[in-house]
């Protein structure tokens, strides 16, 4: 008898990372689908948005050069994750236009109640029909600014998915989900490995889901892999370090009669490829270039709003790069609650912005700032946040 097997490959949480310079794994998934027959490669969110590059994307080009390279490296289907939206639905609906891929979500609609991309697709590889369904992470409303998101609703994804495997199942031979959120527990053990925020719920979509047979999800920049059940599940880590190789292997009668999943570092993948995606010396100009810095203050304290906070902040400089450089990853701004004696040693130091918003006679200070030189047992909330990111969309959004 004879059997035909089927090979899905994976990516997550790109964010972007298709630099001309320096190590970047994710431009050598160029060639990543020619080394597997009978393949589908998708996507799990995070692609278009995460570090300098893409902001200068953003802001100087109507199209991204992420669109360029995902035709190039032939996504067949990928979903949007959080991050993905932080430039405004407007300018993510601009750069699905121009994907050769199917963009898919089941759970994210318009105030008005319409779905705004398709909930799933359906590809055909070697005779077997591949259902792909995409997932958001239902809490967007918790790691997302309001005015990012402003017009787009996503619901609950545990309702939506099980309507979508139902609508799915009897249409195809595989049902495979992209889900941007990651694991909340582990998959050998079974115990809780994060709180549960439904923020990432990725064991209970599937164990509460049944006819699932592949499962990617991300957003927690994690790399894990097994199966519950008879769902195949992996996640592939950050930047494109690693992608995720499911393998389907079917009888005549088209039945599945072997499953297998394994997440692969990228770097196997040889001969390493070039990109040259975007003009390296147009990007090194607008790094040098002044950033506007007139509304950081002001930005900071919309953002993160809360009563009576002083902004302690320190630059390296005013250019773009310089900026970047003053708000370290991960955690580009904290907040700390400080004695007396303690914001008294804070105000001796030298900042380049510096906000006080006490009522008279204040005892005790909650401050906001990117310096680390302040007492870590007063520490009470940190933001992982892209500071520069968010900041250049502002100004965007208030020429």
């Amino acid at each position: 008898m004879m059997s035909k097997q089927i090979n899905v490959l994976t990516t997550t949480d790109l964010h972007g990372f298709i630099a001309n310079q320096g190590d970047q794994p994710a431009l050598a998934l160029q060639g990543l689908k020619q080394k597997f027959s009978h393949s589908l490669l998708m996507d799990s969110g995070d692609f278009f948005v995460g570090n300098p590059l893409t902001t200068f994307f953003t802001t100087e080009m109507a199209v991204s050069p992420l669109v360029a390279y995902a035709n190039k490296v032939g996504f067949d289907v990928m979903v949007p994750g959080n991050h993905d939206f932080d430039h405004g639905i407007a300018y993510l609906k601009e750069q699905v236009k121009h994907l050769d891929a199917d963009y898919v979500c089941c759970n994210v609609f318009s105030e008005e109640g319409e779905l705004i991309f398709p909930p799933f697709a359906i590809k055909e590889v070697a005779g077997i029909k591949l259902g792909v369904i995409g997932l958001l992470t239902s809490r967007m409303s918790m790691i997302s600014d309001f005015e990012v998101t402003r017009g787009v609703v996503v619901k609950e994804a545990l309702l939506e998915l099980k309507k979508q495997v139902a609508a799915l199942r009897e249409q195809v031979d595989l049902v495979l989900v992209g889900y941007h959120g990651g694991l909340e527990r582990d998959l050998a053990t079974h115990s809780e490995i994060n709180y549960a925020t439904g923020e990432d719920e990725a064991y209970k979509l599937i164990s509460q889901t049944e006819g699932i047979d592949g499962f990617s999800c991300g957003h927690q920049h994690r790399v894990n892999h097994g199966q519950l059940k008879q769902t195949l599940v992996v996640q592939c880590g950050y930047r494109g370090s690693y992608f995720g190789h499911l393998t389907f292997d079917f009888n005549e009668q088209t039945e599945v009669v072997k499953r297998q999943e394994e997440v692969l570092a990228t770097n196997s993948l040889l001969p390493a490829q070039k990109g040259d995606f975007y003009k390296e010396e147009d990007y090194q100009k607008w790094l040098k270039e002044s950033l506007d810095l007139t509304h950081l203050t002001e930005f900071l304290q919309e953002k993160y709003g809360r009563q009576h906070m002083g902004i302690f902040i320190s630059l390296q400089g005013k250019s773009r790069q310089q900026v970047i450089n003053s708000f370290t990853i991960p955690y580009g701004v904290r907040i700390y609650h400080l004695s007396l004696a303690e914001y008294q040693t804070l105000l001796k130091q030298d900042w380049t912005f510096k906000v006080e918003d006490y009522p008279a006679g204040a005892q005790d200070f909650v401050i906001m700032t990117n310096s680390y030189e302040v007492p870590e047992y007063r520490l009470t909330d940190q933001f992982v946040d892209n500071i520069f990111d968010e900041y250049s969309y502002y100004l965007k959004q208030h020429d």
